[in-house]
């Protein structure tokens, strides 16, 4: 693919992944989740995220997400359904997008103009998912299939749904572009950390599940290989810097990724795509702005806007 064109698909996709995933991080949505009997965060997340493969067992569901520890899943998964069933998580996750997106936009002087923006981004995105192809996609599809009996009720709630569907689609695309470059799950959530733009490291094993005597083992295997380095944060814990190697490394899985959602995207001309740079900027600002990438959880939230 053209190199500018690939760089804007990676830009709005990433800005279409931001506008899903900032209500992970969400007291009002914890609240919500809660209120079908799940701790707020990480609990309440996963099981929304795997609510619409159904009734799956850990082994499905940590295949997919690939990145967390499966003995972690495991401990979840399929317990959780014994407390909310699904079907009720898919509807408890339409009330949360509803209740944070409220939250986010309704006050705001400039509504009109992010209701625009909004509204332009999913409809002029409609074309590349209505060219997607979920085979060999099963995150991707059992989302797609759950978010057509969504009646969204603002253009906020219609962009989370396409965005939802956009990040699962490359998600999946992502996940056999590592197992193709034969790098584990948490071989790439290391990398991902050590690059200094995305979760801290305590953070980041946190959420996934790995015991310190696994991330450990990632940290000294990849810095052995030489894809990082390893030094000592402000309070003295392991930080992970990305070295050049480990960067051709990323670059490698994200040009194989790029290719499995180049055929989605050839719905859009190049104009079309470089289109959709701006009025994503425009949304993403106001979610970094209003705190939704917490800096305990991220290294540098700002760049969510970049």
């Amino acid at each position: 693919m053209d190199s500018q064109r690939t760089q804007n698909i990676r830009t709005v996709s990433a800005r279409l992944n931001s506008f899903h995933s900032a209500m992970y991080f969400s007291e009002t949505v914890g609240r919500k989740y809660a209120e079908y009997g799940l701790e707020p965060g990480v609990e309440g997340n996963l099981a929304a995220r795997s609510a619409p493969m159904g009734r799956v067992n850990a082994g499905v569901v940590s295949a997919a997400y690939y990145n967390y520890s499966h003995s972690f899943v495991a401990s979840l998964i399929p317990k959780l359904w014994e407390t909310v069933s699904p079907e009720d998580m898919i509807r408890a996750r339409f009330e949360a997008v509803s209740a944070f997106m409220s939250e986010l936009f309704d006050d705001r002087e400039d509504i009109a103009l992010l209701t625009e923006a909004a509204t332009e981004l999913a409809t002029a995105t409609a074309p590349v998912l209505a060219n997607m192809d979920f085979s060999g996609r099963p995150l991707a599809a059992a989302t797609a299939d759950a978010l057509a009996g969504h009646e969204p009720n603002t253009a906020f709630e219609q962009l989370w749904d396409v965005a939802t569907i956009a990040r699962e689609f490359r998600g999946d695309g992502h996940v056999s572009s590592l197992v193709t470059a034969g790098v584990p799950g948490i071989d790439a959530l290391m990398l991902d950390v050590a690059t200094g733009a995305s979760f801290k490291p305590r953070a980041a094993q946190k959420t996934r599940g790995y015991t310190d005597e696994e991330w450990k083992g990632a940290q000294s295997r990849l810095a052995a290989a030489g894809l990082i380095t390893v030094g000592e944060d402000d309070r003295g814990f392991d930080l992970p810097a990305i070295t050049d190697a480990g960067r051709d490394l990323r670059e490698q899985v994200e040009q194989l990724t790029d290719g499995t959602v180049a055929a989605a995207w050839s719905a859009l001309a190049d104009e079309e795509i470089e289109a959709l740079v701006s009025p994503s900027r425009t949304l993403i600002k106001v979610l970094a702005q209003s705190g939704a990438f917490p800096a305990s959880v991220f290294a540098q939230p700002a760049k969510k806007t970049s």
